[in-house]
């Protein structure tokens, strides 16, 4: 094992090196929107349930290359800068983005609706003005494709003139705007813009190879409360008796800091099912904890770790703490407000899997299925390689009392599904397949092969000199026998000793 796990290790001109460093085809990323098909009726009363309808997937290919690769041996540690592009594929799509018609929610209206709700009668009543001097409504008509890579809504148009230092992005599209950062007037999904720098920190250590170290410097998501300050050690200050390091740990916890965190990219040599894991995409701003189901046997040989993403994710309890700084969170969605301005943006399982079903209680169309949207991770456990990933989240907008405004009234107090994302690590490349198979399929018989060839070896190399000396015993003593029977015949015949013995 000790020895197998050496192909893993992290070193300038290594296998992981080399695989590391070429561009290569890292996940497929299938869209699914949610057409509203009753939004008229819906909005009258007429209705009483939102029906949307599954529309998809529209799939992409995401090639990763990481640049700028250090490797510091001191440190133990491995430093890069990951960059994405993404090209359609049509063979894994329902039709091309371009050509299909969708009627959508109004993710501009609804979010800044729900934002809006937590202010004064005077605010309302100019949030409405506003809205319908701009004729916004609450869904929209439009391709997929602009749907997904950025349209026109006057609504963030002119949040983006008059209210810069908040809205500082001219367009809204799910797949180059929803994230973290905002550069060149929009908000940027981290993945496929250019611009947007992360510097991952990786351990290179066998006990610890591949978890994640920090993101730009930072130890932990600061979305999420984890606290940067650094107290010297030699300063003892205190708040009410309680020590201000002691003080910075409490809002370090396991929902904000990258311990047991990887990108999915590898994970340590020799993994057990005890080993803690959870996975950190830049994208879901935030982490997801998996859970050890068992073991599955692969087609490239050998057993692997097989995880899923953990119900305790979506859940209310004192570990995801972090995730609910306002205290208002649903049971079932994960808040996403601090990472996209505040506004009432949530994270589920596709199709609200797992959530207590009168979360989705007024939308219909939801079918959850842990075949179709569950999730599976497999792990390799000698050499820490992943063999398969599969998992889906989903985007909500979660619209709070917003009956202040007649158009979209109908929607308070509701999450309101817009998109999931199934993401699905491609096959393996072939000389990782090869590197598998060698270990669990070929490997036992040449290792058995081997042991046949030793033993023999062995059994010759004693058996030939023993046979040797057995020879030359046996051939030792053949010559001592004869030598003693010619020495007998040549003993002199011996005479009575008393006369005429014979004759009597």
């Amino acid at each position: 094992v000790t020895r197998c796990s050496q192909f893993a290790r992290i070193d300038y001109g290594t296998l992981v090196h080399a695989a590391l460093s070429r561009e290569t085809d890292s996940v497929h990323i299938s869209v699914y929107l949610f057409n509203v098909t009753n939004a008229d009726r819906f909005a009258s009363g007429e209705d009483s349930k939102l029906r949307v309808q599954e529309i998809g997937p529209f799939t992409y290919q995401e090639n990763r290359t990481n640049e700028d690769m250090e490797i510091d041996r001191e440190a133990g540690v491995m430093r890069y800068t990951p960059r994405h592009k993404v090209t359609f594929l049509p063979e894994e799509s329902v039709a091309s983005p371009h050509d299909v018609i969708v009627t959508m929610p109004n993710i501009a209206l609804l979010s800044m609706a729900s934002a809006a709700s937590d202010y004064g009668y005077f605010a309302k009543v100019g949030f409405n003005l506003l809205a319908d001097r701009l004729r916004s409504n609450a869904t929209v008509t439009m391709s997929a494709h602009d749907y997904l890579w950025g349209y026109d809504e006057p609504l963030i148009r002119l949040g983006n003139q008059y209210l810069p230092g908040w809205i500082n992005f001219k367009t809204l599209g799910l797949l180059d705007r929803i994230v973290l950062y905002c550069i060149r007037n929009k908000i940027v999904f981290q993945l496929y813009d250019k611009n947007a720098t992360h510097r991952i920190e990786i351990s290179t250590r066998d006990e610890k190879k591949f978890m994640i170290r920090s993101v730009n410097g930072a130890k932990g998501l600061k979305q999420w409360g984890y606290p940067e300050t650094k107290i010297p050690s030699r300063h003892h200050t205190s708040i009410f008796g309680i020590s201000l390091i002691k003080l910075l740990f409490l809002f370090r916890s396991q929902c904000n800091t990258f311990t047991n965190a990887y990108e999915g990219l590898g994970y340590p040599p020799e993994m057990t099912p005890k080993r803690p894991v959870k996975i950190y995409r830049n994208v879901l701003c935030r982490f997801l904890e998996l859970d050890y189901v068992g073991t599955k046997t692969m087609e490239y040989g050998g057993k692997g770790l097989e995880y899923k993403v953990s119900n305790k994710s979506y859940s209310l309890i004192p570990e995801n703490k972090c995730l609910c700084p306002k205290g208002t969170c649903l049971e079932g969605v994960s808040d996403l407000a601090p990472c996209l301005y505040g506004l009432p943006v949530v994270l589920s399982n596709a199709h609200f899997l797992d959530a207590d079903p009168s979360v989705y209680e007024r939308v219909e169309g939801m079918n959850p299925s842990e075949e179709l949207h569950g999730s599976e991770f497999i792990i390799e456990p000698i050499i820490g390689l992943v063999l398969t990933t599969r998992f889906s989240v989903q985007l909500n907008v979660l619209v709070s009392d917003v009956t202040f405004n007649s158009n979209i009234q109908r929607y308070s107090n509701m999450p309101v599904p817009i998109a999931y994302f199934k993401i699905v690590q491609p096959k393996l490349p072939a000389d990782q397949i090869t590197s598998v198979r060698l270990m669990h399929v070929y490997g036992p018989y040449l290792l058995i092969a081997l042991q046949f060839i030793l033993v023999s070896s062995s059994v010759f190399l004693i058996s030939h000199p023993l046979r040797l000396i057995y020879w030359n015993w046996v051939t030792s003593r053949r010559k001592t026998i004869e030598s003693d029977v010619l020495n007998v015949k040549d003993v002199p015949t011996t005479e009575p000793l008393i006369e005429g013995y014979e004759k009597t």
